[in-house]
Formats: structure tokens, C-alpha cells, sequence
């Protein structure tokens, strides 16, 4: 039995058809420094021929395993949280892996802080097929000083930066009872749903320098190919969120227009005509959205472009 101020970790790794990867996932969460953990892993309905399957149970009692049919990383999340024993939720990508310090340093901090409404994001860093780093920083700057940030602040910074690795959050398992389970009609971006629901409902935001997650980047992933889920899921969010920021956007923050200039970076034009059909915006934040909105539309041929001079510059 595990002392009191040792509060129990749940460690959530959903899976579809990942033999490739899930054993590193599954060896880097048991490997944690932190001691009172459970491991869960939810196969969410694989048809690998078994392949996934023996991976998980060649692990035998030293992880939950929990199988069902597919419905997409919210479902298999959800099950999971529905069957944690944990007072922290923490997830982890199949094809990710966790360094051994992450929980440990994370529950570290959630104790020194004191503070119910807060979620804990640390560093990542990008690894290949093969696990070699290829980025050091994801988000340049953010992660440069240990600091909390109130809820405000957090929604601003997910409204300016897009999203944050799921992997690298730390959850108290309360906040799921106040904001609700993963969005099960997103397939795509479920995640940064759920981080826009924290913070609205007021949960602050600490954010450390320390790298604890390695996020994989590499073909077989939904996020290399999943482009046109990603507008419909988008679609989704937006009949949701549109609402919300108009009624919490001030004089001092518009997070429309914040949310307006995000979805122009990705050329997403329905919900930036929608956005702008409110007429909330000054003169200079409709320029601005509509230079944005161009930039968008020739933002994945820049960067095919610098992902083919780079690839070339690291082989030579």
C-alpha cells in the first residue's frame, strides 16, 4: 500500500493497430520514477490480426487491459477514465513515450502548488520512427520559465498557438466530473476540445521548462493524414465555441477574433465567415484576418516546401 501523500496516477494508453509502438509506450509509463501508478491500456478495436493484442497482454497483470470495439481515441479515453481508480489522469499516445521523471515531477509540482484548479502541461520534444529527436522546442519560447497561468491566460495561449501534446498534460480526475468526457464526434481534435473546456470552466494552467514527453512524428499517425477530418471536426467545435467567446470576449481580449485568426491560419473559411458575420471586430482586425486567411491558403505549400529542403539537408 502506497503512503497517503503518494496519490495515485492513472496512466491511460489508447491503441488502434499500434504493434509497432505500444511495447515502447507501455515500458516508458511503467518506468516512471513516481510509485503509485496504474497503467491502462484500451485496445480500441484493432484488426491487425492480433498483432496489437499479444503486444498488450505479453504484459500480463502489470497493466489494465481493456478492449472494445473501434470509436476513435475519445471512446477509448473515456472507457478508460470510466475504469481509473487514479486521482490524476495522464495520457499517453501509443506511438508516444514518457521520460521516467514526467509524473513524478508533475505531482511534485501539483503538491507545492496547492491549487484544485490547476492542470500541469510540461515540455516536449518530436522523436522519429526510429526515436532520434528531430525538434527540441514544439512551441519556441513558451516553455523558457516554470510559471502558472490563470485560466484566461491558458485560453489565449491555446487560441494563439493552436494546441498542446495531450501526452505532456497532467489531469486532475475531478475535471472531468465538472466539464465532461471527451467530445466522442471528434476523431481529430479531441484533445484541444477538452483544453478549451478546462480553461473556460477556470482551471489555471502551470507550465514547466522540464521535457516529459516524446511525441512521435511519423506516417501511419491520423495527424499526417487526416486533413479533411480535421475541417469537420473543426465544424463541430465551432457550433460550440462561437457562443462561448462571444459571451466571454471583453474589451480588453476578444477571443473570437483570436479564434477567427487561428481558424485564417488554417484557411478553415466557413468558420471564419461565420466569426466574422457577428461584426465584432474593428477595421484592422477584419485586415488582419483576411491576411491571415491568405497566408493560410498557401501555408501547407511553404511548408512542403521546407520539410523537402530540410530532408535534403539532413541526408547530405
Amino acid at each position: 500500500m502506497k503512503p497517503s501523500n503518494y496519490p495515485l496516477v492513472s496512466i491511460v494508453i489508447p491503441v488502434y493497430n499500434g504493434a509497432d509502438y505500444v511495447s515502447q509506450a507501455i515500458d516508458s509509463a511503467l518506468a516512471q520514477t513516481y510509485p503509485n501508478i496504474e497503467v491502462i491500456v484500451v485496445n480500441d478495436g484493432s484488426n491487425d490480426n492480433g498483432a496489437t493484442d499479444a503486444v498488450i497482454k505479453g504484459y500480463g497483470d502489470k497493466v489494465i487491459y481493456l478492449s472494445k470495439p473501434n470509436g476513435g481515441v475519445s471512446s477509448a479515453l473515456n472507457l478508460a477514465i470510466s475504469h481509473m481508480s487514479g486521482d490524476y489522469f495522464s495520457w499517453l499516445s501509443h506511438d508516444d513515450m514518457y521520460y521516467p521523471t514526467k509524473i513524478e515531477d508533475q505531482v511534485n509540482i501539483l503538491k507545492t502548488l496547492n491549487n484544485s484548479k490547476c492542470i500541469i502541461l510540461s515540455n516536449s520534444v518530436q522523436i522519429d520512427k526510429n526515436s532520434n529527436v528531430i525538434h527540441r522546442k514544439k512551441y519556441d519560447g513558451f516553455f523558457n520559465k516554470d510559471r502558472f497561468i490563470s485560466s484566461q491566460e491558458a485560453l489565449k495561449a491555446i487560441l494563439k498557438r493552436g494546441s498542446f501534446s495531450g501526452c505532456a498534460f497532467l489531469i486532475p480526475r475531478m475535471v472531468f466530473d465538472e466539464v465532461g468526457l471527451f467530445d466522442e464526434r471528434l476523431r481529430y481534435t479531441q484533445d484541444v476540445m477538452m483544453w478549451y473546456k478546462i480553461f473556460i470552466a477556470g482551471y489555471g494552467l502551470y507550465i514547466t521548462s522540464k521535457v516529459g514527453v516524446m511525441s512521435r512524428v511519423h506516417e501511419k499517425q491520423l495527424t499526417q493524414t487526416g486533413r479533411k477530418l480535421y475541417y469537420e471536426n473543426c465544424a463541430v467545435m465551432a457550433e460550440e465555441l462561437i457562443p462561448v467567446f462571444l459571451d466571454i470576449s471583453t474589451d480588453e481580449f476578444n477571443y473570437l477574433y483570436y479564434y477567427a485568426l487561428h481558424n485564417a491560419k488554417y484557411n478553415n473559411h466557413s468558420i471564419i465567415e461565420k466569426c466574422l458575420s457577428y461584426k465584432k471586430f474593428s477595421p484592422n482586425h477584419v485586415a488582419t484576418i483576411k491576411a491571415m486567411q491568405l497566408y493560410g491558403s498557401i501555408r501547407p505549400s511553404i511548408r512542403r516546401m521546407y520539410h523537402l529542403i530540410f530532408n535534403r539537408l539532413r541526408t547530405q
